[in-house]
């Protein structure tokens, strides 16, 4: 029961998106390049299966677009790519990448199935009972830079009671194998999310705006903040908190009121505006200046 609970928690974990992924940033794209069996135990389809959980996890866990499995498999086919040695060159990495279209390229291994018998004997009781544990591997590798951005080792184990030399059992067995590898591969990449959570940058907060009130006497006058024109008094604009701008507030034949302020929840604006005066019209004077009158 506890491993189920363990199993439940890492798939909630990973599959419900965090604060972090509810921002709409850009996801990038990753091909899942191999899964391979490097255990000394052959299990038939293991490989495929392995495959298919970790695509699956990969893309329900929400950092990456994955890459169609199709286009992907005929890529691999058309270069010879081989997952024992083509992504430890960074060059072929790279190239392999550009190929793809993608940003990271996934490979996936078990590298070790053990069994582990043990009996007992006692008291009229006899038990036999098979601790069976399943190593994963993955790697993942930055196709832009040739460089590993993620390597991991999870391990899975379970212990039954039965016999995994009885044949009538073999086909438990195998279903133990794929659920152990399922696990493995749920902790790899629940390793590798809070990898890409630690150096994905926080979402900018969004600006905290205040309704400012913004009065003049007499009303009806144009409002400009910082040089934009935003309306006519009265009015209310929304102005970021904490922000220092300029307000101008002016209408024809007064003088305009312009003053810098800190934006706050208390602010309220009213303005009151002065008569522009006119200068006084010198020129029938000029024009009189040092002129005598004709006689």
């Amino acid at each position: 029961m506890k491993k189920y609970l363990i199993l439940l928690t890492l798939i909630i974990i990973l599959f419900v998106p965090t604060i972090v992924f509810a921002v709409d940033y850009h996801l990038p794209t990753l091909a899942v390049v191999s899964f391979e069996n490097h255990s000394k135990v052959k299990v038939p389809d293991l490989e495929n299966m392995g495959l298919q959980f970790l695509e699956s996890a990969l893309a329900k866990s929400g950092m990456f677009t994955l890459l169609d499995r199709l286009t992907v498999q005929k890529s691999l086919e058309e270069i010879g790519f081989s997952s024992a040695s083509g992504l430890v060159d960074p060059s072929f990495a790279i190239q392999l990448g550009k190929m793809l279209g993608a940003r990271y390229l996934a490979t996936g291994n078990v590298i070790d199935i053990t069994m582990r018998v043990t009996e007992f004997r006692g008291y009229g009781i006899y038990t036999k009972r098979t601790a069976i544990s399943v190593t994963v591997g993955l790697r993942v590798v930055d196709a832009e830079k040739g460089t590993i951005f993620f390597i991991d080792q999870d391990v899975a184990a379970e212990e039954l009671p039965m016999d995994t030399t009885n044949e009538k059992t073999s086909g438990e067995t195998y279903s133990v194998y794929q659920n152990l590898m399922k696990q493995a591969i749920l902790k790899s990449v629940y390793s590798l999310r809070q990898r890409v959570i630690a150096i994905t940058p926080e979402a900018p907060k969004a600006p905290k705006m205040i309704l400012v009130p913004i009065n003049s006497e007499p009303i009806g006058a144009d409002v400009e903040v910082s040089g934009i024109f935003y309306g006519n008094t009265p009015c209310e604009l929304p102005l970021e908190e904490g922000k220092v701008l300029e307000i101008t507030i002016s209408l024809g034949g007064y003088d305009p009121w312009i003053k810098k302020i800190a934006v706050s929840s208390a602010l309220e604006i009213n303005a009151k505006l002065n008569k522009s005066i006119s200068p006084t019209d010198t020129s029938d004077v000029n024009v009189n200046i040092g002129i005598t009158p004709s006689e």
